[in-house]
């Protein structure tokens, strides 16, 4: 098992961090440009929009993905994914912090990049109030 995130604000980072400890694993980072908020909130409103990220190539057939449900797209999350396109997983838990509104779009979305490249997805929604306000300590994989 491996996980990964990315971050913005910091919060999918924590959410990593969290379950490297439960699991004893070194969450990967996925990494890009430092852009103003605004830039990555237009480049948000592009569907299946990749933007370049660097990160260590996955080895494991079990993946934690956790990062922030921005308008209808997350570019660095989806270049990630599009680049695991000819792998095959067995299990992709995606974890997405949101502030709760439009997760339905957004679950058919990455739903829709992922369904070829793992035999089972789960799509895991935790809302950012409740993450802050310690609600999700215990999240089930």
């Amino acid at each position: 098992m491996e996980i990964y995130y990315f971050t913005y604000t910091g919060t999918s980072k924590e959410i990593a961090d969290h379950l490297g400890k439960k699991f004893k694993i070194k969450p990967r980072e996925i990494k890009t440009y430092k852009l103003p908020y605004f830039i990555w909130l237009i480049l948000s409103f592009i569907p299946y929009l990749p933007f370049k990220a660097k990160f260590e190539p996955p080895s494991s057939d079990t993946i934690i993905l956790c990062f922030p449900k921005w308008t209808f797209n997350c570019p660095p999350v989806t270049y990630f994914l599009k680049k695991l396109k000819n792998k095959h997983f067995k299990t992709l838990v995606m974890i997405i912090s949101y502030r709760g509104w439009g997760e339905k779009f957004y679950y058919w979305l990455y739903y829709k990049i992922t369904s070829k490249i793992a035999q089972e997805i789960k799509i895991i929604f935790i809302k950012k109030k409740l993450w802050d306000s310690g609600f999700y300590k215990e999240i089930k994989i």
